[in-house]
Formats: structure tokens, C-alpha cells, sequence
């Protein structure tokens, strides 16, 4: 069965979180692989890819802070998501240092210590994704007062700001990468040129070395 965008307005800011959500735990779990089994000669690309999806989620948290919280907490209360995004980050921000550090010097890669590293934040990071989209129900946004019409700009206005801020080398193909086959055609939303020709011809091909350890074709 084809998916398909929810009607019910209510729906689509959790639809929406959901699904991001899920290519970046894709790309957690991508990066465990790689690490517990390295490709040889191949460690710029494994970085890189390392590198994307950092940019990717910090990508995701920007969008909803600026986009979306501020709008949420006029009738809800989102200051714990908030707070898990600063637990996020500092994990984010020594992962980034690390992998930095790694690519101006080979030397200082241990795949070991970095995979530890990356455990040590699945529990902050799941956790963070799961609570943030009971949060966001359909029911919870209906009983906070919020109208069909506002649940619809907000996600219209999330999707603007997300498409005017970021890398667009690094997260659009990231994001198209990782989102399964039966999604690729409604999400995230872009015209067929964009899904079929710039994406994988232009946007993917400056650093098309990342993207052959993502999870999906890139169209």
C-alpha cells in the first residue's frame, strides 16, 4: 500500500517529525555499522558521513527551535525538548570535535573509543526523538487549543524555514538517502525535477562518497 500524507491536519507536524526522525536514526545506526566493521581505505568517507549526519540533525533542531517551539509553546509547554537538545548537542559537539580532529590527522581516528562514544548518547538521543513525538499526537495538539488552519501553517512555515537554512550539498541528500522507497515520492516535499534530477545529479555529487553508506538510493 502507497503512503500517503495524512489529511487530517492535526496529523501532519507529528507525520512530518516522525519520519525525520527516523533518517537520523538510520543514520545512527549506520554509523555503529561502520564503526564495528571499518571499510578499508575508504576513512574520508566514513568521516564525511560521520560529518553529514551531525549537520543533519543539528539541521533538524535549528529548524524546530526557531520554526517550531516558539509557536508550539504559546499554547503548550516544550521547554523539556528543549532542554534533551542540549543534552543532544553536547554529545553532538564532542562527536564533531572528534571526527574533525581525526580528518586533520589520521592518526588520532580510533574506531574503538568513537563507537563508545556513540553508545554513550543512544539512550539521550531515542529517548528525546520518541518523547518529542508523543508530545506532538494529533490529540494533544487538538486538546491544546490549536486550529486545523494553524497546524497547517506551522508545518508549511517548518518546511520553508528547513529549505531556506542548512547545507544543501549535505542535507538534502542526506535526508533523501535515508528516507525509505515508499515515502520518496511524498516526502520531504519537492518537485519531481528536484527528487530525479538535481538532487541525485548536482546536490549528491559533491560529496557522493558519503552517500554510498547511506541506507537508500538517493531517488
Amino acid at each position: 500500500m502507497a503512503a500517503v500524507v495524512p489529511a487530517n491536519p492535526y496529523e501532519l507536524l507529528h507525520w512530518n517529525m516522525k519520519l525525520a526522525h527516523q533518517t537520523y536514526e538510520q543514520g545512527y545506526n549506520r554509523i555503529l555499522d561502520l564503526l564495528s566493521d571499518m571499510p578499508k581505505d575508504d576513512l574520508a568517507n566514513v568521516l564525511g558521513y560521520c560529518e553529514a549526519w551531525v549537520y543533519s540533525v543539528v539541521h533538524h533542531h535549528n529548524t524546530e527551535e526557531e520554526s517550531v517551539f516558539p509557536v508550539l509553546n504559546e499554547k503548550m509547554d516544550f521547554s523539556h525538548e528543549q532542554e534533551q537538545h542540549k543534552e543532544v548537542h553536547a554529545f553532538l559537539d564532542e562527536f564533531l570535535a572528534t571526527i574533525h580532529a581525526a580528518q586533520k590527522d589520521k592518526t588520532k581516528f580510533d574506531a574503538v573509543k568513537l563507537k563508545g562514544l556513540v553508545l554513550s548518547a543512544k539512550d539521550s538521543l531515542f529517548t528525546h526523538f520518541e518523547e518529542e513525538l508523543s508530545h506532538l499526537e494529533a490529540a494533544k495538539m487538538k486538546e491544546a487549543g490549536f486550529t486545523e488552519a494553524e497546524c497547517t501553517e506551522l508545518v508549511a512555515n517548518m518546511v520553508k524555514h528547513a529549505k531556506s537554512n542548512g547545507d544543501p550539498f549535505i542535507v538534502v541528500p542526506f535526508m533523501r538517502s535515508h528516507t525509505p522507497p515508499e515515502y520518496k515520492d511524498i516526502w520531504p516535499p519537492m518537485p519531481w525535477v528536484l527528487r530525479k534530477v538535481v538532487v541525485p545529479m548536482m546536490l549528491a555529487k559533491r560529496y557522493s562518497g558519503y552517500w554510498k553508506y547511506a541506507p537508500y538510493a538517493m531517488s
